[in-house]
This record gives structure tokens, C-alpha cells and sequence, in this order.
């Protein structure tokens, strides 16, 4: 993966994050219809997130800061997916799955919240998904610490248009 070029911006992130979810959709639907387990759900969409972001590595639970782990506020954390370029500082995406039949999310928003703001990471978006079983999905997007923008209304439209919601 060298030679590649910078970051995307903010539209074409969304384009592909999108795209990749409406594959997991098309592809995987079985996983959401049996409550498959997160991990499962997240390990599909990575699949699908390194097609549509070809110059990056996609990784689910990657722990590791160059040759250190990840840390936030001293504890060991473990992102669910993220788009990066492996032994460098080039952190584009993190990501946070949450299944309607999972725990709060409270956890994944402060872990967004620090990734995308402590500048030793330096990850240019995070994002929440929240998948629900009966309901639409949500995908919340965080920048520098804060929620940024909320991608749900562009998310859900395309997955209505390929025949999957209400």
C-alpha cells in the first residue's frame, strides 16, 4: 500500500461507508435477521469497507498503535473497525457497531469522542452505527470529539431505494 494518496473528504467517506453498509445489507441480511453476534456483523462489514476504501487497510479490533496498544485514559481499547494505514499515523476512520439488542452505547460514543480528538490518534471521523432489528438504522458521525453530523437520513434513503426499510 504505498504511494497512496491523502484522505477523502467528508462526502466521499460517507459515499463509501454508505455503499459498504448497503452491501452488508445485500450480502449478509442473515446475520441481522438471527441476531448474529456483533462480532460477526462487524467482521462482514469490514470485508466490505476495505472494497470500497482500497488504499487503506480495514481492521476489526486492531489494538495497536504502531508497535504499542491503543490506550485511552490507561485502559487497553479495542475499536470495532477502523480504516488506517498500518505503522504509520494515518488513522482515517473508527468505527462503533451496536445491535438494537446490545448495552448502551455510552461506552462506544466516549470512545469516538477520544479517538477522533486525542491527537496522538488522529482519526479524521468516527462513526456509530446502530443496527435494530424492527427500525431503521442510525449512523452518527463524530469529529475533533464532538458529534459532527448525522448520516441516518442519506443511509436510511439509499437502503429504502434498494428495498430494505420503511
Amino acid at each position: 500500500m504505498n504511494g497512496m494518496g491523502g484522505r477523502p473528504p467528508p462526502e466521499d467517506v460517507k459515499r463509501r461507508v454508505i455503499a459498504a453498509i448497503c452491501a452488508l445489507y445485500r450480502h449478509d441480511r442473515e446475520l441481522l435477521d438471527v441476531d448474529a453476534n456483533e462480532r460477526s456483523i462487524t467482521h462482514k462489514l469490514a470485508e466490505h469497507l476495505q472494497r470500497e476504501f482500497p488504499e487503506w487497510h480495514v481492521d476489526c479490533e486492531y489494538n495497536r498503535r504502531r508497535r504499542e496498544s491503543k490506550r485511552l485514559e490507561a485502559k487497553t481499547v479495542f475499536p470495532d473497525i477502523i480504516v488506517h494505514r498500518r505503522r504509520t499515523d494515518e488513522n482515517l476512520l473508527v468505527m462503533e457497531v451496536k445491535k438494537d439488542s446490545g448495552r448502551d452505547d455510552s461506552g462506544d460514543v466516549k470512545k469516538l469522542k477520544q479517538f477522533t480528538k486525542d491527537p496522538k490518534y488522529r482519526y479524521k471521523y468516527g462513526l456509530l452505527l446502530k443496527l435494530r432489528h424492527d427500525d431503521p438504522p442510525e449512523l452518527v458521525l463524530y469529529r475533533n470529539g464532538e458529534p459532527a453530523d448525522s448520516w441516518t437520513e442519506d443511509l436510511q434513503r439509499v437502503l429504502k431505494e434498494l428495498g430494505y426499510g420503511k
